[in-house]
């Protein structure tokens, strides 16, 4: 590993993501470096990739082609060091080897996202932001020094080890808990999510269109005995847990949780979720994580999981 003056004046090159090999170059890339640093989430883990490629991407439509909305840096060897990629608007992600992290590097990828990842007010204002960890003083003052200003967060990252009992939680009569079914069952999956997310709104706003589900579907770390649902007495889906292990760092990442309006305060998200640790487990997961950013999410995961982080949002009005 070099020393902090070294890595200051270390050369690297910069590449756009415009080939398919190199997507899952990035992809390996941020297996090998969520190891390097403890399987903690300093950068994506790989599941978080996925779910951006394959629904806000493929469904979403944030950008074109992957390679609108990713670039990646390599050392003098061609050895991959860094990655960039936005989350859909103006939202960054920086994913960065631990071994060559440097302001230097760290700044010409954030001149790289001022130029293209950035979003635009009604008025005609530029702006971007990141989240950063609240002890990740380096990059704070990487951001501060190029203009950004923090607005205190509320990315609160879970995590919990499986190594200790997971708990049983019980569920109303005539509910069960089971894996989501087939593909005549997208209706009513989709439905389900319209209801949890989408509860303030007429029922007339939700466009009957369940093609997003057959997109997350496609994700390689998707598995079905991995997609826990809670079935009503009259079979309607009315709770859920997604969830994408990778095996090759024996962890997971719950990508979609949530209940129906109608059945909520039920215990039913935390039964699925509790369902879905044990499953992972088995599997030979060790550690799972799960990011609320609304109180709701965060009242469960809270209840669930035992290991907490927290992110302010880091914004930047440019000129």
């Amino acid at each position: 590993m070099m020393n902090k003056n070294g890595l200051e004046t270390m050369e690297f090159a910069f590449r756009i993501c415009n080939e398919e090999d190199d997507f899952w170059r990035v992809r390996n890339f941020l297996r090998g470096v969520f190891l390097l640093n403890d399987r903690l989430e300093h950068s994506w883990h790989v599941a978080r990739l996925d779910y951006w490629r394959w629904h806000y991407i493929k469904t979403c439509n944030i950008v074109e082609a992957v390679g609108n909305g990713m670039a990646f840096w390599e050392n003098a060897d061609g050895e991959m060091i860094a990655a960039l990629n936005h989350l859909g608007g103006s939202e960054l992600r920086l994913h960065v080897h631990p071994h060559f992290r440097s302001a230097k590097l760290e700044n010409e990828m954030l001149s790289y996202a001022e130029e293209n990842f950035y979003a635009q007010t009604e008025d005609g204002r530029r702006y971007i932001y990141m989240p950063i960890f609240e002890d990740d003083t380096q990059r704070q003052e990487i951001a501060q020094s190029r203009g950004y200003e923090k607005r205190s967060g509320w990315g609160h990252h879970y995590r919990r080890d499986l190594d200790s009992p997971i708990p049983d939680v019980p569920i109303p009569s005539g509910y069960a808990i089971r894996s989501m079914g087939g593909a005549d069952e997208f209706p009513a999956r989709s439905w389900a999510s319209w209801r949890a997310f989408h509860n303030d709104e007429p029922d007339e706003n939700y466009d009957g269109d369940y093609s997003w589900y057959a997109n997350l579907q496609s994700a390689p770390l998707y598995r079905r005995d991995l997609d826990v649902v809670a079935a009503a007495p009259d079979g309607r889906i009315a709770a859920f847990c997604t969830s994408f292990y990778d095996d090759y760092t024996r962890s997971a990442v719950t990508v979609l949780v949530g209940t129906a309006f109608e059945y909520w305060r039920r215990g039913l998200a935390k039964a699925v979720m509790t369902e879905g640790l044990r499953r992972l487990r088995e599997m030979g997961c060790t550690r799972v994580f799960s990011t609320a950013y609304e109180e709701p999410a965060d009242f469960l995961y809270r209840s669930v999981l035992r290991e907490m982080k927290v992110t302010d949002t880091w914004l930047k009005v440019l000129k």
